[in-house]
């Protein structure tokens, strides 16, 4: 058998390590990853490879050559272009006449091949994709196979609420050539965006082997340096070419230790490497070769490429060193810090956590550095949770990070775009705006400023005012309340998971745009956004009619901008208005008893943003989300409007939905629980009735009005439906686990996978999703009664429970 080792990867996410090495040069323990690779390939017999090569492809060339050194035969395959990784290896078809196996350069295992080989010639399929079970399976494939080992379904980079398992995809193939007449040559291919949906979709047969062993694709700046602790714990099977000294301690040849007690194991120190008496070095150390480290230097959980200077009384701690780096006496360099090739760090510098530094960067004596200089490649969490970013005021968010964030915006609604922005009062959230506009700005993005408003007017401003794009900023009134940043496209809806990636993937890189100043971005104020929004809500319906009927109406509200919008909205209208601010979000005891003791028509609070409102009936009854839908359904259905009204539902609405939008002429359509998803469906709309509580109240106003009604008697006309929700706790480690247990579970069974994974059984349905943010599953069931429901619901909690203990 044949191998083709996929070594084109540039390792964005690794800068600095990566900005003059490629990905799969990268060092582990001071070999080339890609030189464990062929380890295991000529291990397991495969001594015949071809090598894809794409960045920096001489840095793999001059070390390996031919590949005689390594006792293997290589041969070297250029892109000029980038194929996709389906693509580079077409690239090599003349030499892969045989069955093959695709294995990447970039990444480290210890999986027994043989055994890959053995399942993919007894299950005779065309292609076999080894599988291997992960903590946090977000970042990978996942792929689904039945009890015989066929792949029934792939789902690149899920979301939580997708992943139906752990066991993902580790970009190990091993093929028939026959795959590669699939597609034609020097066109961009990927093997799990394009050529493996292809051929299940065609029926082909595909196999996937779950291998037992180490894994680790090493794609970010955490796990590089986890990967080589776990070579020096032992908890990968790769040889370790130096001499054990003493238990962890492992040397190369041509070293000098002047004191051996001061050396604390599990430690690699390589050829050439000096280490003078009075230093420390503490454990998961990791010393490349000819590297000099002076008296009092004390290092920790640290490594270092080669030929480092690291000078008298110097301090590391969690740090990554490239080559040749001169830092001098009484430097301290703390937890995260990332430093390029040829750099020079004067004497007592102190270089603050999760500094990156890139090559050839000189810092001056005595100096303090808090941010990354020139670029910085930060792999850490996600900035977007489900549908915003949202931080601690001046500390997760700050001025800085917002211009930053902005500059790296601008590069998806690009130069000479328009976006419109706008904040609630909050003097923080202005600030924010501010800086958010300055980066825009100064990347090219013209701004509009809408001034000080509720997000659904921002919506409502970027579609009347055709900007690109829109950014909204609110902060939670009280000391300890959060910052939140909505992102916003074209259509006022918040933009898409791959939009976010973009922006995010700018960000941690800071491979931002700065425009010459002939180009910079204007800004122009439009304050007249929120007044237009509330004009354009009262066409919405007959304003006589609601003002002649006096409407009573209590109003709960915990933002004044919202207040403010809500009481102009309402005094205009001729309503009757009784505001209250009720100080616990979960309690509706307060609202409910001022509405039965004014003989209120409505009770509504909202939310800072109004984006999450809840009806009371004149008669003190709490509205669910699900009966609010059935409502909306109702009142639109009586509308006449030339846009035929159609609503996204969440997968966790009840079923009866479906059957009143049908009985009402309404159409429904089921989505992902994201609000995103669910404002996509009714893009054509001029508002979105699930996510603008002002909208939404304005609406029930007015259809009860024109129609003489009351709300408790009309709610009485709709479908009742059994619901019951709870949510457990799971460590974030065991989420995958727990999905793929209950995928095994459910085996048998009517699922649908949607979003999360949806049991439908004779008692009702069941719905468990792992939340994005919380480290925990919402379990959501209907049944055909509040007591089936919510037994489902405990039985399901309990499966996950248990499931987490395994």
């Amino acid at each position: 058998m044949k191998a083709v080792i996929m070594a084109g990867g540039k390792g964005t996410r690794l800068r600095p390590l990566t900005s003059n090495l490629p990905k799969p040069m990268v060092p582990l323990l001071g070999r080339p990853c890609m030189e464990y690779i062929i380890d295991l390939l000529k291990k397991h017999g495969i001594t015949e490879i071809a090598v894809t090569l794409q960045y920096l492809p001489k840095a793999i060339k001059n070390y390996f050559g031919d590949g005689s050194e390594f006792g293997v035969n290589i041969v070297y395959f250029d892109e000029t272009t980038p194929l996709g990784t389906a693509g580079s290896v077409k690239n090599c078809e003349e030499f892969l006449d045989e069955r093959f196996i695709v294995i990447s350069g970039d990444a480290l295992t210890d999986f027994n091949l043989q055994r890959a080989m053995d399942f993919h010639e007894i299950s005779k399929a065309s292609s076999t994709i080894v599988l291997h079970q992960v903590e946090n399976p977000l970042e990978y494939g996942v792929v689904m196979t039945d009890e015989n080992g066929r792949i029934v379904r792939f789902l690149e980079k899920p979301t939580w609420s997708e992943v139906f398992s752990d066991t993902v995809n580790t970009g190990i193939y091993i093929l028939e050539p026959s795959v590669l007449t699939k597609f034609e040559r020097n066109v961009e291919f990927d093997f799990s965006k394009d050529l493996f949906p292809m051929l299940l979709s065609e029926g082909s047969k595909m196999a996937g082997y779950i291998a037992e062993g180490y894994w680790s694709d090493i794609g970010s700046l955490e796990v590089y340096r986890q990967t080589q602790f776990d070579m020096l714990d032992g908890k990968v099977e790769i040889d370790i070419k130096a001499h054990q000294l003493t238990p962890g301690l492992f040397v190369e040849e041509d070293v000098k230790i002047e004191d051996l007690s001061s050396i604390q194991p599990p430690t690699f120190i390589g050829r050439g490497t000096y280490v003078e008496k009075g230093s420390q070095l503490g454990g998961y150390t990791i010393l490349g070769r000819h590297n000099m480290v002076k008296e009092g230097a004390i290092l920790c959980r640290s490594i270092f490429w080669d030929h480092n200077y690291l000078g008298l009384k110097s301090e590391f701690n969690g740090v990554t060193v490239c080559r040749r780096s001169f830092i001098e006496e009484g430097s301290q360099l703390f937890e995260g810090v990332i430093m390029g090739d040829d750099c020079r760090i004067g004497a007592n510098s102190h270089i603050k956590p999760g500094v990156k530094i890139w090559p050839d960067k000189d810092v001056d004596a005595n100096s303090t550095v808090h941010t990354s200089l020139i670029w910085g490649a930060r792999a850490a969490k996600s900035l977007f949770g489900a549908h915003s970013i949202k931080g601690i005021p001046n500390i997760d968010i700050t001025p800085d990070f917002a211009t930053r964030l902005a500059s790296a915006m601008a590069t998806v609604f690009k130069t000479g775009g328009t976006v419109g922005l706008s904040a609630c009062s909050h003097p923080f959230s202005q600030l924010i705006k501010l800086a958010m506009m300055t980066g825009l700005q100064a990347s090219g993005v013209h701004t509009i400023d809408f001034g000080t408003t509720i997000s659904a007017a921002t919506r409502f401003g970027v579609r009347v005012n055709q900007a690109d794009g829109g950014i909204h900023i609110s902060t939670d009134e009280g000391k300890d309340g959060f910052a939140t940043i909505e992102v916003l496209d074209h259509l006022g809806i918040p933009i898409s998971k791959s939009v976010e990636r973009k922006i995010e993937n700018s960000y941690w890189q800071e491979d931002f745009v700065r425009e010459t100043v002939n180009k910079l971005g204007n800004n122009r104020f439009n304050p007249t956004v929120a007044e237009d929004y509330i004009a354009a809500l009262k066409r919405e319906i007959i304003v006589d009619k609601v003002s002649s009927s006096r409407f009573t109406l209590v109003l709960d509200y915990n933002s004044m901008v919202l207040g403010t919008t809500a009481m102009s909205l309402l005094s205009s209208l001729g309503c009757k208005i009784i505001q209250i601010r009720s100080t616990d979000q979960g309690d509706f005891s307060e609202l409910i008893e001022t509405v039965k003791k004014n003989r209120a028509d409505l009770g509504i609070r909202l939310d800072k943003d109004a984006r999450n409102y809840t009806f009371v009936t004149d008669e003190g009854k709490v509205i669910s989300n699900d009966l609010t839908i059935a409502l909306h359904l109702l009142i639109h259905s009586r509308s006449s409007k030339t846009v035929p009204f159609q609503l996204g539902i969440p997968v966790s609405a009840p079923k009866e939905i479906e059957f009143l939008a049908q009985k009402l002429s309404t159409k429904v359509i089921r989505t992902k629980e994201s609000p995103r998803e669910m404002m996509e469906v009714a893009r054509e709309q001029k508002f979105q009735p699930l996510f603008d509580g002002l909208y939404s109240m304005v609406k029930v106003i007015g259809f009860l009005a024109e129609n003489g009604l009351v709300l408790s008697q009309t709610l009485r006309g709709l479908p009742s439906f059994h619901m019951a929700r709870q949510a457990v706790f799971c460590d974030w480690k065991n989420k995958g686990k727990v999905m793929r247990m209950m995928m095994e579970e459910t085996k048998g069974k009517q699922v649908e996978l949607l979003d999360g994974i949806k049991v439908y059984d004779q008692d009702g349905w069941v719905l468990i999703m792992p939340d994005i943010e919380l480290p925990h599953f919402r379990v959501i069931t209907q049944g055909a009664s509040k007591e089936i429901a919510s037994l489902l619901a405990q039985n399901y909690v309990e499966k996950i429970q248990k499931y987490q203990m395994v």
